[in-house]
Protein backbone atom coordinates (compact mmCIF):
# COMPACT_ATOMS: atom_id res chain seq x y z
CA UNK A 1 0.00 0.00 0.00
CA UNK A 2 1.27 3.61 -1.04
CA UNK A 3 2.51 5.55 2.45
CA UNK A 4 -0.02 8.39 1.01
CA UNK A 5 -3.19 6.02 0.63
CA UNK A 6 -2.50 4.73 3.95
CA UNK A 7 -2.30 8.05 5.91
CA UNK A 8 -5.72 9.48 3.76
CA UNK A 9 -7.35 6.39 4.90
CA UNK A 10 -6.09 6.04 8.52
CA UNK A 11 -7.26 10.03 8.68
CA UNK A 12 -10.62 9.46 7.10
CA UNK A 13 -10.94 6.41 9.20
CA UNK A 14 -10.20 8.12 12.56
CA UNK A 15 -13.00 10.97 11.31
CA UNK A 16 -15.80 7.85 10.48
CA UNK A 17 -14.89 5.61 13.82
CA UNK A 18 -14.03 8.75 16.61
CA UNK A 19 -16.91 11.25 15.27
CA UNK A 20 -19.13 10.95 12.20
CA UNK A 21 -20.25 7.44 11.10
CA UNK A 22 -23.15 8.74 9.91
CA UNK A 23 -21.27 10.28 7.14
CA UNK A 24 -21.02 7.42 4.80
CA UNK A 25 -23.84 5.49 6.26
CA UNK A 26 -22.65 2.81 9.51
CA UNK A 27 -23.65 3.02 12.32
CA UNK A 28 -21.33 1.89 15.63
CA UNK A 29 -22.17 -0.69 18.24
CA UNK A 30 -21.98 0.91 22.20
CA UNK A 31 -18.07 0.28 22.08
CA UNK A 32 -17.56 2.11 18.74
CA UNK A 33 -17.20 -0.90 16.56
CA UNK A 34 -18.36 -1.52 12.95
CA UNK A 35 -18.14 -4.61 11.12
CA UNK A 36 -15.21 -4.08 8.34
CA UNK A 37 -17.24 -5.82 5.45
CA UNK A 38 -20.31 -2.82 6.52
CA UNK A 39 -17.46 -0.48 6.23
CA UNK A 40 -15.98 -1.38 3.33
CA UNK A 41 -19.47 -1.35 1.20
CA UNK A 42 -20.32 2.24 2.93
CA UNK A 43 -16.36 3.44 2.28
CA UNK A 44 -16.94 2.56 -2.06
CA UNK A 45 -20.91 3.78 -1.66
CA UNK A 46 -18.66 7.39 -0.55
CA UNK A 47 -16.14 7.55 -3.07
CA UNK A 48 -13.38 4.95 -2.17
CA UNK A 49 -14.68 2.45 -4.86
CA UNK A 50 -11.49 0.03 -4.84
CA UNK A 51 -11.18 -0.20 -1.13
CA UNK A 52 -10.65 -3.57 0.23
CA UNK A 53 -11.00 -5.49 3.48
CA UNK A 54 -7.50 -5.97 3.84
CA UNK A 55 -6.74 -2.46 3.24
CA UNK A 56 -8.51 -1.51 5.77
CA UNK A 57 -7.08 -4.23 8.00
CA UNK A 58 -3.45 -3.75 6.98
CA UNK A 59 -4.01 -0.01 8.35
CA UNK A 60 -5.46 -0.94 11.70
CA UNK A 61 -2.37 -3.10 12.00
CA UNK A 62 0.19 -0.62 11.39
CA UNK A 63 -1.54 1.92 13.68
CA UNK A 64 -2.72 -0.45 16.04
CA UNK A 65 -2.94 2.55 18.78
CA UNK A 66 -4.89 4.19 16.97
CA UNK A 67 -7.20 1.44 16.13
CA UNK A 68 -8.20 -2.30 17.16
CA UNK A 69 -9.25 -4.95 15.31
CA UNK A 70 -11.26 -7.90 16.61
CA UNK A 71 -12.70 -10.29 14.31
CA UNK A 72 -14.63 -9.08 11.71
CA UNK A 73 -15.03 -5.48 13.47
CA UNK A 74 -12.83 -2.54 13.71
CA UNK A 75 -12.97 0.53 16.39
CA UNK A 76 -10.67 4.23 17.26
CA UNK A 77 -9.21 3.42 20.56
CA UNK A 78 -9.48 6.62 21.38
CA UNK A 79 -10.61 10.30 20.95
CA UNK A 80 -14.50 10.11 20.28
CA UNK A 81 -16.47 12.75 20.24
CA UNK A 82 -19.64 10.18 19.96
CA UNK A 83 -21.16 9.03 23.00
CA UNK A 84 -19.94 5.47 23.63
CA UNK A 85 -20.81 2.63 26.52
CA UNK A 86 -17.26 1.35 26.90
CA UNK A 87 -14.81 3.27 25.39
CA UNK A 88 -12.22 0.48 25.78
CA UNK A 89 -11.50 -2.16 28.61
CA UNK A 90 -12.26 -1.15 31.90
CA UNK A 91 -8.98 -1.28 33.69
CA UNK A 92 -7.49 -0.84 36.92
CA UNK A 93 -4.88 2.12 36.63
CA UNK A 94 -1.46 2.45 37.72
CA UNK A 95 -0.81 4.48 40.89
CA UNK A 96 -0.14 8.03 38.31
CA UNK A 97 -1.58 9.42 35.50
CA UNK A 98 -0.67 12.24 33.11
CA UNK A 99 -2.26 15.05 31.71
CA UNK A 100 -0.94 17.82 29.60
CA UNK A 101 -3.30 21.21 29.94
CA UNK A 102 -2.79 23.94 28.35
CA UNK A 103 -1.95 27.35 30.32
CA UNK A 104 -5.55 28.88 29.59
CA UNK A 105 -6.98 25.50 31.06
CA UNK A 106 -5.17 25.90 34.24
CA UNK A 107 -8.05 27.75 36.41
CA UNK A 108 -10.67 26.03 35.09
CA UNK A 109 -8.94 22.80 36.27
CA UNK A 110 -8.01 24.00 39.54
CA UNK A 111 -12.20 24.68 40.32
CA UNK A 112 -13.71 21.75 38.32
CA UNK A 113 -10.80 18.97 38.17
CA UNK A 114 -10.00 17.61 34.46
CA UNK A 115 -13.38 17.75 31.97
CA UNK A 116 -12.94 16.20 28.28
CA UNK A 117 -13.29 19.41 26.18
CA UNK A 118 -14.66 18.29 22.63
CA UNK A 119 -14.19 14.68 23.85
CA UNK A 120 -16.37 12.25 25.61
CA UNK A 121 -13.48 11.46 27.71
CA UNK A 122 -10.50 12.96 29.72
CA UNK A 123 -6.87 11.26 28.18
CA UNK A 124 -4.73 10.60 30.20
CA UNK A 125 -1.30 9.44 29.61
CA UNK A 126 0.85 7.18 31.55
CA UNK A 127 4.17 8.79 31.55
CA UNK A 128 4.35 13.04 32.39
CA UNK A 129 7.31 12.57 29.06
CA UNK A 130 4.01 11.09 26.84
CA UNK A 131 1.81 14.63 28.20
CA UNK A 132 4.70 17.06 27.70
CA UNK A 133 5.27 15.30 24.33
CA UNK A 134 1.39 16.43 23.90
CA UNK A 135 1.82 20.23 24.54
CA UNK A 136 4.61 20.23 21.86
CA UNK A 137 2.83 18.75 19.15
CA UNK A 138 -0.28 21.15 19.77
CA UNK A 139 2.52 23.66 20.48
CA UNK A 140 1.07 25.40 23.36
CA UNK A 141 2.04 26.70 26.93
CA UNK A 142 0.83 24.74 29.62
CA UNK A 143 1.69 22.34 32.55
CA UNK A 144 1.87 18.50 33.06
CA UNK A 145 -0.57 17.34 36.08
CA UNK A 146 -0.59 14.25 38.17
CA UNK A 147 -3.57 12.31 38.34
CA UNK A 148 -4.01 10.03 41.55
CA UNK A 149 -5.45 7.67 39.44
CA UNK A 150 -5.45 4.42 41.69
CA UNK A 151 -7.13 6.68 44.82
CA UNK A 152 -9.68 7.96 41.98
CA UNK A 153 -10.53 4.47 41.31
CA UNK A 154 -10.64 3.34 44.64
CA UNK A 155 -13.21 5.96 45.11
CA UNK A 156 -15.38 4.77 42.28
CA UNK A 157 -14.09 6.40 39.16
CA UNK A 158 -13.98 4.00 36.08
CA UNK A 159 -10.96 3.90 34.19
CA UNK A 160 -10.58 2.61 30.66
CA UNK A 161 -7.19 1.23 28.82
CA UNK A 162 -7.79 2.13 25.75
CA UNK A 163 -3.76 1.67 24.52
CA UNK A 164 -0.83 0.68 26.19
CA UNK A 165 0.13 4.03 27.45
CA UNK A 166 -3.25 5.74 27.28
CA UNK A 167 -6.48 5.51 30.01
CA UNK A 168 -9.60 7.52 29.63
CA UNK A 169 -12.05 8.67 32.09
CA UNK A 170 -15.32 10.84 32.09
CA UNK A 171 -14.14 12.98 34.23
CA UNK A 172 -11.68 13.47 37.31
CA UNK A 173 -12.92 15.55 40.00
CA UNK A 174 -10.56 18.12 41.64
CA UNK A 175 -9.74 16.38 45.13
CA UNK A 176 -7.54 13.28 42.33
CA UNK A 177 -5.32 16.15 40.66
CA UNK A 178 -2.24 17.58 41.56
CA UNK A 179 -2.35 20.79 40.09
CA UNK A 180 1.64 23.65 40.28
CA UNK A 181 1.45 26.09 42.71
CA UNK A 182 -0.34 29.40 41.29
CA UNK A 183 2.53 31.98 41.68
CA UNK A 184 2.64 34.76 44.16
CA UNK A 185 1.59 38.17 42.41
CA UNK A 186 4.57 40.19 42.11
CA UNK A 187 4.78 43.32 45.21
CA UNK A 188 5.75 46.80 44.58
CA UNK A 189 7.92 47.72 46.94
Amino acid sequence: MHPEFRVRLSKFLSLILRHRPEEVGVALDGAGRVAIAELVEALRRNGWEDITAEEIREVARQDARRFELAGDTIRARYGHTLTLERPGNPARPPEWLYLAVPEEELPAARQEGLRPGSRQYVHLCLTPQEAARLLDRRQVAGQIVTVLARRAHGQGLSFFQATESLFLVERVPREFVLLPAVPEPARAG
